[in-house]
């Protein structure tokens, strides 16, 4: 049991202790949120990226092709609940694709990045006649 002198002494001593605290708790909090923003886009511009690269290196090379790539890059991405921060870039080598997609983040903490990119690289499928075999 505390003396009347001591309880005192330590008035307010809690409401100290809890306007130092609530902040630096909701900040991790906070940062919490926001670090599983940046996982599930990552997640979304990995699997985005991998789709059209898959398709894109399936393709002969022509327009509508690289046009069904880049819709179902966006597709892939709306489906899973984001949003494109910019066009993807598609690149098409003679042996090689390459897919690099950005996608937005919602900002929770400021000066936290509001993106995040990925990149896929797939071997182009080569495709021979049978008389050529």
């Amino acid at each position: 049991m505390m003396l009347p002198s001591e309880a005192r002494q330590n008035r307010g001593e809690t409401s100290i202790q809890a306007v130092l605290l609530v902040p630096v708790v909701l900040g991790i909090f906070f940062i919490g949120v926001h670090v599983t923003a940046l996982v599930h886009g990552a997640h979304v511009a990995n699997a985005a990226a991998i789709r059209g690269a898959q398709i894109a290196a399936f393709s002969n090379s022509e327009g509508n092709d690289v046009v069904r790539a880049m819709n179902e890059m966006e597709q892939v991405v709306s489906d899973l609940g984001s949003h494109m921060y910019s066009a993807p870039s598609l690149s098409i080598g003679s042996k090689s694709v390459q897919v690099i997609v950005k996608v937005a983040i919602q900002s929770v903490v400021p000066f936290l990045p509001t993106s995040i990119t990925r990149s896929a690289t797939v071997s182009r499928e080569q495709f021979t006649m049978e008389q050529d075999r």
